[in-house]
């Protein structure tokens, strides 16, 4: 039961976080066509349990297909923007109220003029029964859109949630990344 709840909390918060996303505002992003992958300067992970070529190839798939979305496409010979994304994970710690104990009570419906005893609900209590710290992994994606022809970052979007379990890190953050490029600005 601890963990079922444990798990509906965390699967709640992934679902709240917002994107972050900074900007050059002097810049007309309807004059962006193609773009390229370049590879990262920062190495955040070395950690193999959150890094992965499976979830790389997620994350670049999910990001090529929004940015196509907006008319966006790859093109490696002559490209106005490149595209990159660092993944950085920490442990962190949260304070969250201990949920309230249920207390059986009696249950009865009224039938044919007489009470009826049917078996037994339960009665939560409204009272503070506490809290208790509960630890997990921040994992953030950042996505960095540079021009190509200055070298300058124009576009910045970011997302932080708890990373539930490595292994299916490469879709939630596809999902993320998805979501980092809604907030880009669209010139379709």
């Amino acid at each position: 039961m601890k963990t079922l709840v444990l798990a509906a909390l965390v699967l709640g918060m992934s679902s709240c976080a917002s994107v972050n996303v900074e900007q050059n505002h002097s810049v007309p992003f309807d004059q962006y066509r193609k773009f390229t992958w370049v590879k990262p300067d920062i190495q955040a992970n070395s950690n193999p349990l959150y890094h992965s070529q499976l979830a790389d190839a997620n994350i670049r798939q999910a990001l090529s297909a929004e940015l196509n979305k907006k008319g966006i496409t790859e093109d490696d010979n002559q490209p106005d923007l490149l595209l990159t994304y660092h993944e950085y994970f920490q442990q962190e710690s949260r304070q969250v109220a201990n949920p309230a104990p249920a207390y059986p009570v009696p249950y009865s419906v009224w039938f044919r003029g007489r009470w009826i005893p049917v078996g037994y609900s339960y009665y939560y209590h409204p009272w503070n029964t506490g809290y208790h710290t509960e630890h997990y992994t921040e994992g953030t994606l950042i996505v960095d859109v540079i021009d190509a022809r200055t070298n300058q970052l124009i576009w910045r979007g970011s997302i932080a949630n708890p990373v539930n379990d490595p292994a299916r890190l490469g879709k939630q953050f596809a999902r993320e990344a998805r979501q980092i490029l809604t907030k880009y600005p669209a010139h379709v």
